[in-house]
Parts: structure tokens; C-alpha cells; sequence
């Protein structure tokens, strides 16, 4: 391996952020925002539900399974 080469990370760490959508109305339906951010690339990816979520991450970990 050249000094240049990063070998692959064998962890990875996200930053989750979750809060309420501002501008919800009494008696409305509870409306969450969800981003996820790598904090080692600053990549940001939003949702707007946990199942987008759960598909993302699924999605994400299936790659990095099959790469190796």
C-alpha cells in the first residue's frame, strides 16, 4: 500500500438529526424532519419519513458488504 492509499474505514459514524416540521398546526399530524450527515465527508441526505431512513441505511450497508 502507497503512503497516498487510505485503506477503507472498517467503522463508519453519522450525526442524526431529528425535530418537528415548524410550521405545524394544532391537531395536525405529527410531522418529523430527519437528516443524516457523515461527518467525515460533511454529505447531508434528508428524510421525510424513518422508512426513507431504514431504506438509505439498508441500501448503504448492502454496498459496503459487497465492496469488500
Amino acid at each position: 500500500m502507497s503512503p497516498k492509499t487510505v485503506p477503507p474505514r472498517r467503522y463508519n459514524f453519522f450525526i442524526l438529526g431529528l425535530w418537528l416540521q415548524p410550521d405545524r398546526r394544532p391537531g395536525e399530524p405529527v410531522d418529523w424532519r430527519i437528516v443524516l450527515e457523515d461527518p467525515h465527508t460533511a454529505e447531508r441526505t434528508s428524510f421525510g419519513t424513518l422508512a426513507e431512513l431504514d431504506a438509505f441505511l439498508s441500501d448503504w450497508m448492502e454496498e459496503r458488504v459487497s465492496n469488500e
